[in-house]
């Protein structure tokens, strides 16, 4: 990838303990605690920081109307596409950065060929804002959107089916290609949310039998925030790639960012990782007493969602794990329940420890956990 300059590290490490060390050095934020919320937002790698910062010094000392420039934002843009294409299995041509997935999923939706009367079926497990993108992308459009658990026969006039390929909520690994057959038989086009699984698993969308994909860039793809990508089968985005609404320095650090995580760290060690670490915190969890795992260890990735006993809330519980070991995890209040997503960067160490204060909690109610103080910054 052009402009790509990763620093090798200053000594090779030697096991995989003193790698993952060495890769947390720059990811800074994995110091902040035990860093379990990359389903919202993944670290930002320090590299893709220093190069963003340069190219907003850049653009302050020369501005922003320089020669060459819209050559420039292309050859960003090719880049992103680059990155963005062997994350996912698919040729560059087919993908378009995007200024967040609302966006990506409302330029992939209007790319589509509707008819009058048309419905866009989404799955209730699917991300609530993006369900929300839906519904605003269709209403110019004229479709109505329904929202339906595919578990029956499919509504009429049904053209479009949006599903997560990771369920952001329980962690599951949706059946995709199953689902995408029933379609196929049906005339019904797929389009498939691959937010929580790119960069947490290995993910081909050219395997999918999807009309488009939409990912969030910033979540295990380690992205600037509200980057995204869209990916249309057979090369069907047929707007320029650099008038999309992703900022030149926003593109620039998002080529850095997963540039550095498919050079620099490596695809396949890191989808390794990830999986055996969220497997075996699952594992814990599960065999912790009180503690209900919610995400089936059979079809998982890299989200491991748990409940705790009733008197715990969801919040309340988040609040505690944060107090005891720094925890940084995602309440959902409308499960009760508690969301961890695992990445290749968590170390066997703090898992053990969260597991641990899990099992705390699921011992206790709130009135008689006994308390630590709060960490106090001034």
């Amino acid at each position: 990838m052009a402009g790509y300059d990763s620093r090798p590290m200053a000594q090779p490490p030697t096991s995989e303990a003193e790698k993952v060390a060495a890769l947390r050095d720059l990811l800074p934020a994995t110091g902040a605690g035990i860093y379990l919320d990359t389903a919202t937002a993944g670290p930002l790698p320090a590299e893709t920081a220093a190069a963003v910062r340069e190219a907003e010094e850049w653009e302050l000392r020369v501005g922003r109307a320089a020669a060459g420039r819209e050559e420039d934002v292309e050859q960003r843009a090719s880049e992103v596409q680059a990155v963005v294409a062997a994350l996912i299995g698919a040729e560059p041509a087919d993908v378009v950065p995007a200024a967040g997935v609302g966006q990506a999923l409302a330029l992939g939706l209007h790319g589509l060929d509707w008819r009058a009367g048309d419905r866009l079926l989404a799955s209730p497990s699917n991300d609530p804002l993006l369900l929300e993108a839906a519904r605003r992308a269709c209403r110019p459009l004229g479709v109505e959107v329904v929202v339906d658990a595919l578990d029956g026969a499919l509504p009429d006039a049904t053209r479009v089916v949006l599903l997560p390929a990771v369920a952001p909520a329980s962690g599951r690994l949706m059946p995709i290609l199953e689902i995408a057959a029933r379609l196929r038989a049906n005339g019904v086009r797929l389009a498939v949310d691959a937010s929580f699984a790119a960069g947490a698993m290995p993910f081909s969308v050219s395997e999918l039998g999807a009309e488009l994909a939409v990912l969030a860039c910033d979540r295990w793809a380690l992205g600037p925030e509200a980057t995204a990508a869209l990916w249309r089968s057979g090369g069907r985005s047929k707007a320029s790639v650099a008038s999309m609404g992703l900022a030149r320095t926003a593109m620039i650090g998002l080529a850095r960012s997963i540039g550095w995580l498919e050079m620099y760290v490596g695809l396949e060690w890191a989808f390794g990782r990830t999986g055996r670490l969220a497997r075996g915190l699952a594992d814990e969890l599960e065999a912790s007493e009180g503690v209900e795992l919610l995400t089936r260890t059979e079809a998982m990735a890299g989200i491991v969602t748990f409940r705790l006993p009733a008197s715990w809330s969801a919040a309340e519980a988040a609040d505690e794990l944060g107090r005891r070991v720094f925890a940084i995890v995602r309440p959902l209040p409308t499960l009760n329940a508690i969301r961890a997503s695992v990445a290749w960067f968590n170390t066997e160490e703090e898992l053990g420890r969260f597991a641990e204060a899990v099992a705390e909690l699921a011992r206790h109610t709130p009135e008689t956990l006994p308390r630590r103080p709060s960490l106090t910054i001034l």
